[in-house]
């Protein structure tokens, strides 16, 4: 009976620990139940006036779904209902479901009306425009007239870009171009400020926008200064034909003046064509003077022009610009010239043979830099509508000091002011380190204009060191000393006398 039990005993121990490896056997070889990935729905829709690239659709979590907004013709997009974005190509991470729309709105139409009269024609007539299109017209006054600017809009240059946004409505300004005479006696107008207008010749090849720009700047050099005259600027181009003609021109114009040279037509013919080809191709300009005729006569190459790019005014520059400061550099001579009223000329210590009375080339040249940086920035700070980027006259002095003057200045210590002349322009150049010495003066005296309406004016009087010493209270001797003084200044105790312009 024992062993019966016994044996019992031992069966059930064995089918325990049978079944006991038997399920952890089957607890090991579980297999893992998958679970399906996170949707999303993305719903994209256009309102009227444009198109989106896709509707959306299905898509996993996370996913990035790029979507892009067009606009039909007429209308514009302004953004995404759904979305702070205003761009018209919106990426989407998705994680959750999401309704984005594509809105659109109509541009606006606006009118532009251009109207004229018998003074001169322009090159539209307007019409209807989107909103935001640029619009160019060029007015042209008639023979006779003058353009002087429009009524609708604040610019005085013939060729403006407007944009249109609004109903807009222009008319260009003709004037009864008021001609210089035809004929007039050596000393009639001589330094005297007339109702007459400078007279302006270009050759044929000379592109529009250099014209605009020449008589934008000359426009606003002459509300400056005052209208000088009689005046003539002639404008020389790169062909040889158009500067014949131009040549041709000048004869004929000096004909019938009576000013031709020694009474020879051809001989002022010859000297015409032999001066017009030495502005050809480069970048010149220069008074080269008519007292013993009684007026002022300029030349320009056109590549001064080119090279300031003044018009249109719409055109922002980030350089100095060269074709205003050059403009407003030989007027500055006008200036002078007509101040100084004698025709005798003599031999001067610089070695050049000028009239009496006209200076050293050190202040000559230096006044007409210094004016040409200085007078269009003291007119745009005072809001007439110079938008050229050239910065502010610290800026451009110090520019000046920095990388012409002091760079140059062991090759003229000590200098003697007539001695710095245009022998020395490539080391110790008149046009620079005189244009501080016209600033060093001006500041001294308190007055941005002495020159113009103190020493000059009292030349002929006077005499240049009697003026001189009544303009500014020293000798030029003693100028001399200060200005090698201060030049030993650091730049920026230099600066405190250029205006903040």
């Amino acid at each position: 009976m024992k062993f019966s039990l016994s044996l019992i005993s031992i069966c059930i121990l064995s089918f325990i620990l049978v079944y006991s490896c038997s399920t952890e056997e089957e607890e090991d070889s579980v297999t893992p139940v998958s679970v399906a990935p996170v949707e999303y729905t993305l719903t994209v829709s256009a309102a009227e006036g444009g198109t989106v690239s896709t509707e959306g659709g299905t898509y996993e979590e996370g996913t990035n779904i790029t979507i892009t907004a067009t606009a039909n013709e007429g209308y514009r997009f302004i953004g995404w209902e759904g979305s702070e974005s205003t761009n018209e190509s919106l990426t989407i991470n998705l994680n959750s479901d999401q309704t984005i729309q594509a809105l659109f709105e109509l541009i606006p139409i606006y009118t532009l009306t251009v109207t004229t009269n018998e003074g001169g024609i322009v090159s539209t007539e307007g019409g209807e425009y989107e909103e935001g299109t640029e619009v160019t017209i060029t007015a042209t006054a008639n023979e006779g007239y003058r353009f002087d600017g429009w009524e609708g809009i604040d610019s005085n240059e013939n060729t403006i870009t407007l944009t249109v946004t609004s109903d807009t409505e222009l008319t260009p300004l003709f004037n009864i171009a008021n001609l210089s005479p035809t004929n007039y006696g050596v000393d009639e107008y001589w330094g005297k400020i007339v109702e007459f207008e400078n007279d302006v010749f270009f050759s044929s090849d000379v592109p529009q926008e250099a014209i605009d720009g020449f008589h934008s700047t000359l426009n606003f050099v002459i509300d400056y200064f005052g209208n000088y005259g009689p005046t003539e600027w002639w404008i020389i181009g790169n062909e040889q034909s158009p500067i014949e003609n131009l040549a041709i021109q000048f004869a004929d114009r000096r004909q019938q003046r009576n000013q031709l040279s020694g009474g020879d037509y051809q001989r002022t013919l010859d000297r015409a064509r032999n001066y017009f080809n030495s502005y050809k191709g480069i970048t010149n300009a220069g008074l080269n003077g008519a007292r013993h005729f009684g007026y002022h006569l300029l030349m320009i190459s056109e590549g001064i022009l080119k090279g300031g790019v003044n018009a249109p005014i719409s055109q922002v520059m980030d350089q100095p610009n060269l074709s205003s400061d050059t403009v407003t550099h030989e007027y500055v001579h006008v200036v002078q010239a007509a101040n100084l009223f004698n025709k005798n000329e003599e031999d001067r210590p610089d070695g050049e043979r000028k009239r009496v009375g006209w200076g050293p080339i050190f202040f000559s040249e230096g006044s007409a830099v210094y004016y040409g940086e200085y007078v269009y920035r003291k007119l745009r700070s005072e809001g007439v509508n110079i938008v050229w980027n050239t910065g502010d006259l610290k800026s451009r002095m110090r520019n000046i000091m920095e990388n012409d003057i002091q760079p140059n200045l062991g090759n003229c210590p000590n200098f003697n002011i007539w001695e710095v002349n245009y022998s020395t322009r490539d080391t110790c150049s008149p046009y620079t380190i005189g244009a501080w010495g016209v600033a060093y003066l001006l500041d001294k005296v308190n007055d941005q204009d002495a020159f113009w309406k103190t020493l000059w004016p009292n030349i002929d009087e006077m005499g240049w060191d009697g003026a001189f010493e009544f303009t500014f209270g020293i000798t030029m001797e003693q100028f001399n000393q200060e200005f090698l003084e201060f030049l030993e200044l650091p730049i920026e105790k230099q600066l405190e006398i250029i205006p903040d312009i």
